[in-house]
């Protein structure tokens, strides 16, 4: 007897096959298949961003208590930040630069200079503003730390200087500027008066003064802080304030008063 139909095909089509062939139809009438979601974040990532988390809002509540004149505790968080291991460079040097300050203020100049040292180690083009690099309690160290670098790359060594104890009025200033980082201003106008009492040289006598202006200002002492700017511009009619400084709301005006009470003086009965 005859077998009807096409001998080439087997009369049973196999489970594989048929799903092959329904593939192929698939793929001829242009239907698509779907693809698969893409897979999630891993653990290891979900962990590290929550890290990252944590270790961010720790620096922030840290620069608040600095900002605070709460130094102990911001120097907790900077630290909880930094060994995290995960903040980007940028916050890297912001936590460094602030427990530099920290360290500085709370005269442990040592410790204050090793932070320096590691924020230079993070970036050697690190810097700090105008207004900070001026600042009388860690500027000099900031400034002694740069040279050292510079001089390192040159292949010089620094030159040894003995030690040199501060004189009165040196003291002072440190002390006033401590008193004005911890937001006592009172106290801190006192200590600028009583240095600008003991032999200073013509900086450290200009810096006095702004300080000492600043603080009368900042505690609603309006005539004390522009006499203040008065005889500053009598020492030095070019003197200036730092553009961070300049647009300060408190002493601003009374310092742009002074200055111009000197180009245009009232005229004379």
């Amino acid at each position: 007897m005859k077998r009807s139909g096409n001998p080439a095909l087997p009369s049973k089509l196999l489970p594989g096959a048929a799903g092959w062939i329904f593939f192929v139809l698939l793929q001829l009438t242009g239907c698509a298949i779907v693809p698969p979601p893409p897979a999630g974040p891993s653990v290891e990532e979900v962990a590290r961003q929550q890290r990252l988390e944590r270790a961010q809002a720790s620096l922030t509540e840290g620069l608040k208590l600095y900002e605070g004149g709460m130094y102990e505790e911001a120097l907790k968080n900077l630290l909880v930040a930094l060994d995290s291991g995960v903040l980007p460079l940028p916050m890297q040097l912001m936590a460094r630069k602030h427990l530099a300050f920290i360290q500085c203020l709370s005269n442990r100049e040592i410790i204050c200079k090793e932070e320096f040292e590691k924020a230079f180690a993070l970036d050697p083009k690190f810097e700090l503003s105008p207004a900070e690099s001026g600042h009388p309690t860690w500027g000099p160290i900031f400034r002694l730390v740069k040279t050292e670098i510079e001089l390192k790359k040159s292949g010089k060594s620094l030159p040894v200087v003995p030690a040199r104890i501060p004189t009165p009025g040196e003291k002072l200033l440190a002390e006033g500027a401590k008193a004005y980082d911890e937001g006592d201003y009172v106290k801190s106008a006192k200590l600028y008066q009583d240095a600008l009492k003991e032999t200073l040289s013509a900086s450290d006598r200009l810096r006095a003064l702004k300080f000492s202006a600043f603080s009368h200002c900042l505690s609603s002492r309006m005539a004390q802080c522009r006499a203040d700017f008065d005889k500053i511009l009598q020492l030095d009619a070019s003197f200036e304030l730092e553009a961070a400084e300049a647009g300060h709301p408190s002493w601003g005006p009374s310092f742009r008063s002074a200055k111009s009470k000197l180009k245009h003086p009232p005229p004379k009965k």
